[in-house]
């Protein structure tokens, strides 16, 4: 009876891996993450080529997606023990499009009361913490402060920064940490060497030990 047992439990293990690995949308339900410039121009795109407005195909998604997810969800209910038992659970889900507006972090720091960058992300003559915040453990962190629902760990994040900013820089009586979003060049913007020009979106300021 054993080899028919064991061909039972392996065809079970497939399904309920199988099940567990179909794309799914699993965390993307925040309409304000919607509407950030990368997923808007996504909606643009697709709505020209399907013939219709980007408002109508958000919202035809959006309700699809919720259908498609309670669906899933009853479908995966019966393996939901064996897939906290066994760790065979899905948890990072693939990109999904390239993002076309990402957030840069800028931390400054305010000296007799003038501010001064201490580190931009990327740019080699601001380098402070960069062996840390440069690892490529820290950027998926970093990349994730740019949308809604990440506003708390940004402010905790920014403590912790206060905290290193306050011993390394004695003399500083401020830090902040912004985030700037920019659209990302076009082709023709990357070989003339143009910068598109973006804005900051996300600031906290913090007040550190010295005095002005």
């Amino acid at each position: 009876m054993w080899p028919h047992i064991r061909a039972v439990l392996i065809t079970a293990h497939l399904v309920a891996v199988t099940l567990m690995s179909i794309p799914a949308p699993d965390g993307a339900f925040d309409r304000n993450a919607w509407k950030d410039p990368t997923v808007q121009s996504e909606f643009a795109a697709w709505a020209k080529t399907l013939d219709t407005t980007p408002e109508e195909l958000e919202e035809r998604v959006w309700n699809l997606s919720r259908s498609y997810m309670d669906t899933r969800n009853e479908v995966l209910a019966p393996f939901g023990r064996y897939y906290h038992y066994c760790g065979t659970g899905q948890s990072w889900r693939m990109f999904v499009a390239p993002h076309r507006h990402p957030s840069t972090l800028h931390i400054d720091i305010r000296e007799g009361g003038n501010w001064r960058p201490v580190y931009i992300e990327r740019a080699p003559q601001h380098r402070w913490l960069g062996r840390v915040l440069d690892s490529y453990r820290f950027r998926s962190v970093i990349f994730r402060f740019g949308w809604p629902a990440y506003e708390g760990e940004f402010e905790e994040f920014t403590r912790w920064i206060a905290s290193r900013a306050a011993h390394d820089f004695p003399d500083a009586e401020s830090v902040r940490v912004r985030l700037y979003k920019a659209p990302s060049p076009s082709p023709e913007e990357a070989r003339t060497g143009i910068t598109p020009a973006g804005e900051f979106t996300r600031s906290v300021e913090l007040a550190l030990g010295a005095r002005p």
